[in-house]
């Protein structure tokens, strides 16, 4: 295990910079010698074979990450030391004024570049010595005139490159190590806020208009009276049924048989009205359906006493749909035998539904 790293000591002070001595003159440019012909490259040696790499230990499994304790108080920077005093620059000589540039002469035929002889063996490097103290910089002199550049003469020969060594082995790639155990979940967070309503769509395109359904079946309306209503005063004995016999028209769902005795036809819903009258006073009637046994519709007994010469009337809506066909007719309640009036008698039969 690395142990902690030491304090930093502090740094010495800087000392302060030396005066810049002046430049001296710059001397004339010698004459520049043909450049020699570069030998040929010497080959280069093989590289060293690459060793293995070493096999990589198993990964150690990871443990549950323990609760993070609070952070601790930052403590306070230490002090900067002082920078250390630099020392004093070396002086440097005056430089020599600068001669006049001579003419170039014309370049010489390069020569042949002399073959180069093997490097010798780099001995160690010798210990660095103490840098010097800078001296002051010289001021600096007027600059020289500058000659005329010569002509450059020819780019010598490039010599062969070296054969390049074999590269080395590759070792093998060391054994990963095993994946560490996933610490538990962490606590979920609390739900976020809900986004605002998203703009509300256009409204979509309507749709077909729907098949038409069946049509129902047209309102059958007639009427039913005794004898036609002009024949003659027909008796209708004790608790006996008033005797309607002529329809208005022909009926699909309404039929009379036999005499005074309606039958409806199931299916269907109707509104029957009737209207009689009877010679005397003091008469009653009442719709039974069925006709056997003899059953009152509620709400149909029409009966008036004190003498009164009227007609009896009511109505009532019998309902047979989803049911089977059904009778009616209009009964004289009293227990005696009584005489009708043709001429102001009628029932009526209006099928609704």
């Amino acid at each position: 295990m690395t142990g902690p790293t030491g304090i930093t000591g502090p740094t010495g002070v800087t000392g302060p910079t030396g005066v810049t001595g002046p430049t001296g003159v710059t001397g004339p440019t010698g004459v520049t010698g043909p450049t020699g012909i570069t030998g040929p490259t010497g080959v280069t040696g093989p590289t060293g074979i690459t060793g293995p790499t070493g096999v990589t230990g198993p990964t150690g499994i990871t443990g549950p990450t323990g609760v993070t304790g609070p952070t601790g108080v930052t403590g306070p920077t230490g002090v900067t030391g002082p920078t250390g005093v630099t020392g004093p620059t070396g002086v440097t000589g005056p430089t020599g004024v600068t001669g006049p540039t001579g003419v170039t002469g014309p370049t010489g035929v390069t020569g042949p570049t002399g073959v180069t002889g093997p490097t010798g063996v780099t001995g160690p490097t010798g210990v660095t010595g103490p840098t010097g103290v800078t001296g002051p910089t010289g001021v600096t002199g007027p600059t020289g005139v500058t000659g005329s550049t010569g002509v450059t003469g020819p780019t010598g020969v490039t010599g062969p490159t070296g054969v390049t060594g074999p590269t080395g082995v590759t070792g093998p790639t060391g054994v990963t190590g095993p994946t560490g155990v996933t610490g538990p979940t962490g606590v979920t967070g609390p739900t976020g806020v809900t986004g605002p309503t998203g703009i509300t769509g256009p409204t979509g395109v309507t749709g077909p208009t729907g098949a038409t359904g069946p049509t129902g079946a047209a309102i059958d309306y007639l009427y039913f009276t005794i004898g036609g209503g002009t024949g003659a005063n027909p008796t209708v004995g004790a608790t006996g049924i008033v005797p309607f016999d002529t329809p208005s028209r022909a009926s699909s769902t309404v039929a009379v048989a036999p005499t005074g005795v309606i039958t409806l036809t199931g299916g269907h819903a109707y509104l029957v009205i009737y209207s009689v009258a009877a010679t005397g006073t003091n008469r009653s009637f009442r719709l039974i359906s069925p006709v056997v046994p003899a059953t009152l519709v509620p709400g149909t007994l029409a009966g008036v006493s004190g003498g009164s010469d009227v007609n009896h009337t009511a109505n009532a809506v019998i309902d047979r749909r989803g049911l089977g066909d059904i009778t009616l007719a209009v009964q004289n309640v009293l227990t005696s035998a009584i005489s009708m009036v043709p001429a102001r008698c009628e029932v009526t039969i209006i099928t609704l539904v």
